[in-house]
């Protein structure tokens, strides 16, 4: 998959296919688009063209913006595009001018003159920009710069109609079993390991603690989990604590992992952890015997789900 974030730089030859869309989470759903685009860009012997936004429209336009927190960072988001088969990605700067670009100009002006496309494979629910007080038929509008429409259909799993929302949803409940069935993905958190208090140490715990390297990286629900951490390509089980420790009275939400069967010093490198189940809710106990106690279990449920 090449990716270009100048529209004047795509190297396309032809006539590509296109979808559009912001993608965050590029779950099921939209893996279902994709693999629709793919095969019609087979079909007529041309490229797959995926195009996104960056930043995401609504930090630019405000719209919630304080409380938005992304499934994916950027980066997650190219690199689970590029295993899907993809030949083209197209990152446009989203920017407030760009925001006022009404739905026919973009046709127009991008779908049409810049990247001469010949169909689009877009989602049941997909509108496009602004309308300025238009009122015209989009797909009809397509359509008379001779653009084959697509539309898919929503996708349930498990009878659950699969979207970003309903993910986010999911995560910040702790439901990321839910989660991960609707991304077909193990949900992900990447950060550099920081220097902590080391309490953890000190009671046979030792954690790694986590500084997300995305800000706007949608936290799971405060509590402890079961995971999997990639350090230097190798994979190891260990449980993850998202909250404020209310045990040891901490004033800030950390996020920090104690990594099974691994004793080694690690502080500065990149962890990337990926979060497969919810063990329990954070507990203040009335003493640190209490919480070492409570951290054997959470261990023992550790190496039971992976047994």
């Amino acid at each position: 998959m090449k990716v270009f974030q100048d529209i004047n730089k795509l190297d396309i030859i032809g006539r590509p296919v296109a979808t559009i869309g912001t993608f965050d989470g590029v779950h099921r759903g939209h893996q279902e688009v994709i693999a629709h685009l793919i095969s019609e860009a087979k079909k007529r012997n041309t490229k797959s063209l995926l195009i996104t936004f960056d930043p995401h429209p609504r930090i630019v336009l405000n719209k919630g913006a304080r409380d938005l927190r992304l499934i994916n960072n950027p980066k997650e988001k190219i690199q689970i595009l590029g295993q899907l088969g993809l030949d083209y990605l197209l990152v446009l700067p989203f920017t407030f001018e760009f925001s006022k670009t009404s739905a026919r100009d973009f046709i127009e002006n991008y779908l049409v003159e810049k990247l001469n496309i010949q169909a689009m494979t877009i989602g049941y629910d997909h509108s496009f920009g602004r309308m300025n007080g238009e009122s015209i038929d989009v797909e009809l509008l397509l359509k008379s710069y001779n653009i084959q429409v697509e539309r898919i259909p929503e996708l349930d799993v498990k009878d659950v109609p699969v979207s970003s929302t309903k993910i986010r949803n999911a995560v910040q409940s702790g439901e990321i079993e839910l989660a991960n069935e609707l991304l077909d993905y193990k949900y992900h958190l990447c950060g550099n390991v920081i220097h902590g208090n080391k309490i953890g140490r000190s009671i046979g715990f030792p954690t790694a603690n986590i500084m997300l390297e995305y800000k706007l990286k949608l936290l799971p629900a405060d509590g402890v989990y079961v995971v999997e951490v990639v350090f230097e390509d190798n994979t190891y089980q260990g449980m993850l604590n998202i909250g404020f420790k209310p045990t040891l009275q901490a004033n800030e939400r950390s996020i920090e992992v104690h990594i099974l069967d691994f004793d080694r010093i690690i502080y500065g490198t990149r962890l990337e952890i990926m979060v497969l189940k919810k063990i329990r809710s954070e507990i203040s106990f009335e003493n640190i015997e209490l919480l070492k106690a409570q951290l054997e279990k959470d261990k023992l449920f550790v190496r039971d789900f992976f047994a």
